[in-house]
């Protein structure tokens, strides 16, 4: 017997974001499969006419050019218009969640002249919006991962380096940083 999908499980409702969830990942050859049941005969022709050399070469290329062009500029312009609309999002519910005292402190570091006076600010916005718990707290599962040694070292020898003005041991203690597993025992 087979297996309904998840989202057609009769104890659990269908909803908008359980379809989602399931499709998701198939919408690009979703997506493939309709063009191609739509107007694969013609895009089979017409990659034939622009691969195989000839007549049709050089008219397929004067024909498709403008066409392609177009979808491309498009396919920009769709990105673009989509980029500009998410960052209105993300500003928008920023300005809506956030209190005045964060936003005061969000102007001060932007108009922050010095590095030490936005750093103080930063600390300030961390410690108000309780983004600095991580820092006393031992006892969750990355504080046992999280290699405090090697980090101390790793900063020794970059103040060290930096004195020196030795760039290859600074070059290597950041190659050392970039590791994926640099914060592993």
């Amino acid at each position: 017997p087979t297996l309904p999908p998840p989202f057609l499980h009769p104890t659990q409702p269908q909803t908008w974001l359980r379809w989602f969830q399931c499709a998701w990942p198939l919408l690009d050859w979703k997506i493939g499969l309709f063009l191609w049941r739509t107007c694969g005969s013609f895009l089979l022709l017409v990659a034939t006419a622009t691969i195989i050399p000839g007549r049709l070469h050089g008219l397929a290329g004067r024909t498709l050019r403008w066409p392609i062009l177009a979808t491309t500029y498009v396919m920009i312009l769709a990105e673009l218009i989509v980029y500009v609309l998410v960052r209105l999002f993300v500003r928008v519910a920023e300005a809506t969640f956030t209190t005045r005292k964060h936003r005061r402190l969000r102007g001060d570091m932007e108009c922050a002249t010095s590095y030490d006076g936005w750093y103080n600010l930063a600390k300030e916005l961390d410690i108000s919006q309780e983004r600095d718990a991580w820092r006393n707290t031992v006892g969750d599962d990355t504080a046992c991962r999280y290699n405090w040694a090697f980090i101390e070292e790793l900063i020794s020898d970059m103040k060290i380096a930096r004195k020196r003005g030795d760039f290859l041991m600074a070059m290597t203690v950041l190659q050392q940083c970039t590791r994926k597993n640099v914060v592993m025992s």
